[in-house]
């Protein structure tokens, strides 16, 4: 292994560092906020030198122009901003599911900072992103990340131009079922909020003195948490699962 590394072409490894370095600038928890740019990229280089000896059948030879270069820059840098984009695209399921069920549960007026963005946000999504995040590591969902990038070499050789019609197809199609996942995750919060609010609105109308905003707002908070936490363990199963069946599409076993 020391000796294929060794003698391994410094074009291959910066080309290779070149997807990798971009992708590991985008992707959750290896790009955020509180990690620097240059911890991101000192983090990427070992992994290019690594899996270049795993993928130099697969490179091209350095190009002779310097404009061939460039488009062959270029194309390394889209693919790697595909790839993060995808596994963001994964994760927004979670952020749609925890936005729903923020306002279904009356949750949403409670900011907190979030870390990975360095902005306030509602502390229920931050909450529900970074429990997320922390099992994506916990279950070592981070490896098949790192081995998608690997495999993407086989589906999207360098040199080659990349298919941007089908990266905007599958990014749509990520999209949708982000959508209807988010939702899934949302659906027990959503199905109680609409039960409860059509309960207070037939006491409001049986007992007109009764103050239905006064009684019916910490009613809500409190019931609401403790349906998040109860339904915690199975929202993050549902994500983690889809999360994992998004990534392995990239994986060529």
């Amino acid at each position: 292994m020391a000796e294929d590394l060794f003698a391994t072409p410094l074009f291959h490894v910066m080309l290779i560092f070149t997807r990798l370095g971009f992708a590991f600038m985008l992707l959750p928890g290896f790009g955020a906020a509180y990690v620097t740019p240059r911890v991101r990229l000192a983090f990427a280089f070992p992994f290019a030198l690594v899996i270049t000896p795993l993928v130099g059948p697969m490179l091209p030879p350095e190009p002779d122009s310097g404009t061939a270069l460039v488009m062959l820059l270029v194309g390394e840098v889209l693919i790697g901003t595909f790839l993060a984009l995808v596994v963001h695209l994964l994760q927004a399921a979670l952020h749609l599911g925890g936005t729903a069920i923020g306002f279904a549960g009356g949750l949403m007026n409670a900011q907190a900072f979030d870390p990975t963005s360095a902005q306030h946000g509602a502390l229920v999504l931050t909450f529900l992103m970074m429990v997320g995040l922390v099992l994506m590591f916990a279950l070592n969902l981070h490896h098949l990340i790192i081995r998608a990038l690997v495999d993407s070499y086989a589906l999207f050789p360098p040199g080659v131009l990349p298919p941007l019609g089908d990266f905007v197809s599958y990014s749509t199609d990520v999209l949708v079922r982000s959508f209807r996942v988010g939702w899934q995750l949302a659906a027990p919060m959503v199905l109680f909020s609409i039960v409860y609010y059509v309960s207070m609105g037939i006491m409001a109308r049986l007992m007109p003195q009764m103050n239905v905003f006064f009684v019916g707002l910490p009613l809500i908070i409190m019931l609401g948490l403790g349906l998040l936490f109860l339904t915690l363990p199975a929202v993050m199963l549902v994500y983690l699962s889809y999360f994992e069946e998004g990534l392995n599409s990239f994986i060529s076993f």
